[in-house]
């Protein structure tokens, strides 16, 4: 009965450990940014008499409101709307001089430096474009019998070609945990191994360690067969081919 008990527990946090962490990095980042931003927007539309205050109660433009510190929620809004305002600065190109001098700033700071340069490379593997990781794909590496990883980006042409008088292909094989550091193999294209899964599945499947690991797009195909233990009444389900299926 205990075991069946701690089965269900185990179960149970498993299924919403990730959605209760969600909600709290969530609600944490909209404190931080909120008390920060909040506090001093409030205290500017006080200085503007767009908020007064009355016997621990807050007036926004003469309306009550429920807050009695800060308008709840002003910083994370204003937040939102600079880091829009910043994408769309970099995206037309404007402001480069303001940016360059913001990023060489933090490359300078001890202990800093590395914290921001880590995260950097962490958000560029994620927003790698497809048209340079071309495919995910296996090769037998660094011996006979042992796959490693890796994202074609292109077809050796050229010298190479030339040289090695095989169709080959450009593959870069990335370290874990960090996908953006590496080197790069040129593989006869009949010794590599295309596989289904996304430029993404494969990116976090290495940043993970493998503890991420991509579902086979094959199995989609199979049917779950239930069969029901009616004495402990418990129903155990196992995939069924489509061949079993069909002889049924």
């Amino acid at each position: 009965m205990w075991k069946r008990i701690q089965k269900n527990i185990i179960a149970g946090i498993i299924f919403l450990l990730p959605a209760i962490a969600t909600i709290y990095v969530i609600q944490l980042l909209f404190g931080l940014i909120d008390s920060f931003l909040g506090s001093f927007i409030t205290s500017f539309l006080k200085v503007l008499n767009v908020i007064t205050f009355d016997n621990g109660r807050m007036f926004f433009l003469g309306v009550y409101t429920p807050f009695s510190e800060r308008l709840l929620g002003i910083g994370f809004v204003l937040t939102i709307l600079l880091v829009t305002w910043v994408g769309a600065m970099r995206l037309q190109g404007k402001g480069l001089h303001i940016f360059n001098a913001i990023d060489r700033t933090f490359r300078r700071i001890p202990i800093a430096n590395s914290i921001y340069t880590s995260v950097e490379q962490v958000i560029h593997a994620f927003a790698q474009e497809r048209s340079s990781f071309k495919n995910v794909v296996l090769v037998e590496y660094p011996r006979k019998g042992l796959y490693t990883i890796g994202f074609q980006t292109g077809d050796s042409k050229g010298e190479v070609q030339r040289v090695t008088s095989r169709a080959c292909i450009n593959v870069f094989l990335p370290t874990t945990p960090n996908p953006t550091s590496g080197w790069l193999v040129l593989v006869p294209k009949e010794e590599v191994i295309f596989l289904n899964m996304s430029v993404e599945q494969g990116l976090k499947f290495i940043i993970s360690g493998g503890v991420v690991v991509p579902p086979d797009p094959s199995s989609e195909g199979e049917y779950a067969e239930a069969i029901v233990d009616e004495s402990n009444m418990i129903v155990h389900v196992r995939p069924m081919g489509k061949d079993e299926d069909k002889h049924e």
